[in-house]
Parts: C-alpha cells; sequence; structure tokens
C-alpha cells in the first residue's frame, strides 16, 4: 500500500499520514515536493492514496486544496484528522537559546511564533525562510551555533537534534485539518468517530435566495453544517462555488434527500464523499482503514 503525503520527511503532514496509517502492517510513505503534484498523482492511479493539508485554525483554508478538489482531480476523500500544531525551537547540544541570532523556518512556521521568540530570545535576531519545516531542520546541521530552527519533533528526532524549547506557538489553538484522498470514500465505516459528508454546488442560476434554499435543505431535515465556503468558478467573474461540509453519511435517508434537492438547485453538483473525521492528537490509530485502502 503506498500512501504520498506533502514532504520532506518530518513535515506535519508526514505525521499525519503516519497516525492515519497507524494500525497497518505494510505501508510505503513516499514524500512528494508540492500538493498539485501529490493531487494529480492519487487521481491518475486508482491503488495510490494521499495525505493533504486543507484548513488550519489560525489561516484558514489551503486555497490550492479547495480548487484541486473543485477543478483539477476527481477523487474521493477517505478520511479527516484534525492535528494539533506543535512547533519547536531545534538546535544542537548545549545550545543556549538566549544567545541565538537567527531562526530558520517555513514562513508560516515563524510568524506563528515571533512572540514566544522574541521573549526567549536575548537581542535581535534574523528569520530566514524555507519551503518547509522539516527542510530548516534538515538545514540546521549545517550551521553554526547561533542559528535554530522551528519545526517538529519527528524532523529533530531524525537530524539527532536537540529540542531546545516546546510548544514555541503563541498560539496554543492551532489544529491543521488534513484529509485522506484517493479512489473511494467511506461512508459505511462502522466506528463511533464522527462522520462527515462533503460536496461541492454551483448553484443554478444567480439570484436573491438560491443560497438559502440550497442551506434549507440542511436546515429542514437538521442536518448540522459543519462548514461553507465559496470559491470562484474559473468561469465568469462573481460566479462561485460552494463547499458544503455536514454531519452525517450521504446514505442515510434524510442526507439522501438533502443533497438530491441541492442537485435541483445545482447546475453542477460533486460529491467528495463521507468519510470519518478523527480528533486523535498524538496518539497511534488503530483502525481497518488498511484493510478498506488494500493493505494488511
Amino acid at each position: 500500500m503506498e500512501i504520498l503525503y506533502l514532504g520532506p520527511e518530518g513535515t506535519f503532514t508526514d505525521m499525519a499520514a503516519r497516525r492515519y496509517f497507524g494500525g497497518c502492517d505494510e505501508h510505503e510513505f513516499h514524500p512528494r515536493p508540492d500538493i498539485g503534484e501529490l493531487a494529480r498523482e492519487v487521481d491518475e492511479n486508482d491503488g495510490l492514496w494521499g495525505v493533504i493539508p486543507i484548513e488550519n485554525s489560525l489561516e484558514g483554508s489551503v486555497n490550492l486544496t479547495l480548487d484541486l478538489l473543485a477543478h483539477e482531480i476527481d477523487v474521493k476523500i477517505g478520511a479527516e484528522m484534525n492535528l494539533r500544531i506543535n512547533h519547536y525551537l531545534i538546535g544542537k547540544n548545549d545550545q543556549n537559546p538566549a544567545e541565538i541570532r537567527r531562526i530558520i523556518s517555513h514562513p508560516q512556521a515563524l510568524a506563528q511564533c515571533r512572540q514566544n521568540l522574541n521573549r526567549i530570545i536575548s537581542g535581535e535576531f534574523e528569520t530566514e525562510s524555507t519551503s518547509s519545516t522539516a527542510a530548516a531542520v534538515s538545514e540546521l546541521k549545517k550551521r553554526d551555533n547561533r542559528t535554530a530552527a522551528i519545526g517538529t519533533r519527528r524532523a529533530a528526532e531524525n537530524n539527532d537534534l536537540e529540542i531546545l524549547v516546546e510548544q514555541l506557538q503563541d498560539n496554543i489553538s492551532n489544529w491543521t485539518r488534513f484529509i485522506l484522498i484517493g479512489p473511494e470514500d467511506r461512508p459505511d465505516f462502522g466506528h463511533d468517530e464522527t462522520i462527515k459528508t462533503s460536496l461541492i454546488s454551483i448553484p443554478v442560476e444567480d439570484r436573491p435566495g438560491i443560497l438559502y434554499e440550497i442551506l434549507e435543505e440542511f436546515a429542514v431535515r437538521e442536518l448540522n453544517l459543519t462548514k461553507i465556503e465559496s470559491r470562484p468558478t474559473r468561469q465568469e467573474l462573481g460566479e462561485y462555488l460552494f463547499f458544503i461540509d455536514f454531519e452525517g453519511s450521504r446514505y442515510k435517508e434524510e442526507a439522501d434527500r438533502a443533497i438530491a434537492g441541492v442537485e435541483e438547485k445545482s447546475s453542477h453538483l460533486k460529491i467528495l464523499g463521507s468519510y470519518p473525521v478523527y480528533e486523535n492528537n498524538y496518539g497511534k490509530i488503530e483502525t481497518p482503514l488498511c484493510e478498506k485502502t488494500g493493505g494488511k
């Protein structure tokens, strides 16, 4: 079983991918340099699965992921995991954080840790951007003791480096939502995890009340919406499609009726799938996911 993830090794996506498949005996993890390449490869190969980020609690949606799902690839969502993002200040043995003068990491990580960096480091320091937090930690091995990196615990362990400061992020309520994409969804998963359904709707016409009418299909059936977001249709200026997430499997009677009602009010409807949502933080996830994806 092959699982692609947004690399390099040691990224948060790598961590999420390995937790999706924590109960598998046989698996192969392969990093890809960008979301687009990963998604297209999964789309073109039925035996592949991929893990990509779709939303962060501080930064919002990953628009590239949304646009790929809407316009470029034909895959299903097989699972979702909400992973707490903990940043670590990483350095070498006996390195004093107060004496650091340069911090390297992904721009998002640098921004999310700025206040605590100012508190921990004595004096002025410079920042340097890298393509990922994992790349920053790998680069750190070539630098002197006045340089540190922001990255994951896994990246530090992979590079035999030290954790200088734990939970460096300014806001502890930092979560990223990752999705598993592949050839099928999992609407019949029988455990206690929350089941969610995602779809994309382009309203049949641009007129007052059309969005209200679409949302009404869920409200009258007491189906809880967990997200609604618009993106351009890429056809006409001012035309939008809507990503809609709601709790429940699409094969439940009320959900099926709601989707049928939305389809009547849409010029295009794309069902991304029904799937379990894992709220697990850092523990190992033991699920039949491997069996669903061809593993053992």
